[in-house]
């Protein structure tokens, strides 16, 4: 990035040089000539006031015209999606995904999740401290998530190597690195976008569907391992598989060009 901000301003001896008028110009470049989207001008602004702080002028950013950021919706998988994902899943590959969907536990969380971290009795799966593995929760913090039946029944029944002790191993019994190109794998096989398929995507489809189900956003938000309620309340959005639903509902009376009220075509 500072590349680019010494690349425009090339022909300036200082950074004393330059004003906040020149800094909203090389923000106008950014997005008109350069594309680039408002949250990514956003995030190379705060490197730019970083440098322009070193440089003994900690305050001119104050004066720029910075775009508004942009709260993305999460992404989710559809329940058709995932139909067809599971569809495909080979042996074992199945309790490794649905863990996460399920869970929704980060990546290295599933990778570095043992034997010991699971209460069956309980019905939970814990995230913690690993320090002979040098991993630790993020945050530094220890957590409890409540699993459903079907997710216990699964990890019940799921095979257990006696030289390892990770739920999910990799073929030496070590820890699995590659989960992400399994799910690539996988996705392939179902004949699935592999480029929208990833893991984050099976934690906010988990976030998103316990605040459906009538979960509270601080239950979610401690399952999540989020530090913010802010964060998981970005998983408070409409439901995207609603068009069954949405096709039951009819207008009295309405026809349209020879198709009935309930959609069938006329005899």
């Amino acid at each position: 990035m500072l590349e680019r901000f010494a690349e425009y301003f090339t022909n300036r001896s200082s950074v004393r040089d330059i004003s906040a008028e020149d800094l909203n110009r090389f923000i106008v470049d950014l997005m008109k000539n350069q594309h680039m989207a408002a949250n990514t001008v956003i995030h190379n602004v705060i490197i730019i006031a970083q440098f322009f702080k070193r440089q003994g002028r900690p305050n001119i950013t104050r004066e720029l015209h910075l775009p508004g950021r942009i709260t993305t919706l999460p992404c989710e998988y559809r329940e058709e999606e995932l139909s067809r994902f599971f569809a495909a899943c080979k042996m074992g590959e199945s309790v490794l995904f649905s863990t996460f969907l399920m869970t929704g536990l980060r990546e290295q969380e599933v990778v570095h999740l043992i034997w010991t971290d699971i209460n069956f009795e309980l019905r939970v799966v814990r995230v913690t401290a690993k320090p002979a593995l040098a991993f630790y929760p993020k945050r530094w913090e220890e957590r409890e998530v409540p699993i459903p039946a079907q997710l216990a029944e699964l990890l019940r029944n799921h095979p257990k190597r006696t030289d390892s002790q990770f739920v999910f191993p990799s073929r030496t019994g070590n820890r699995e690195q590659h989960m992400l190109d399994r799910c690539k794998a996988v996705a392939a096989r179902a004949d699935l976008d592999s480029a929208r398929v990833d893991l984050k995507t099976f934690r906010s489809t988990y976030a998103t569907r316990m605040l459906r189900a009538g979960f509270d956003v601080r239950t979610v938000q401690h399952w999540m391992g989020h530090k913010s309620l802010e964060t998981t309340m970005r998983y408070l959005v409409p439901a995207t598989d609603v068009h069954k639903r949405l096709d039951e509902l009819h207008v009295p009376g309405l026809a349209m060009q020879g198709v009935d009220p309930k959609g069938k075509q006329p005899r």
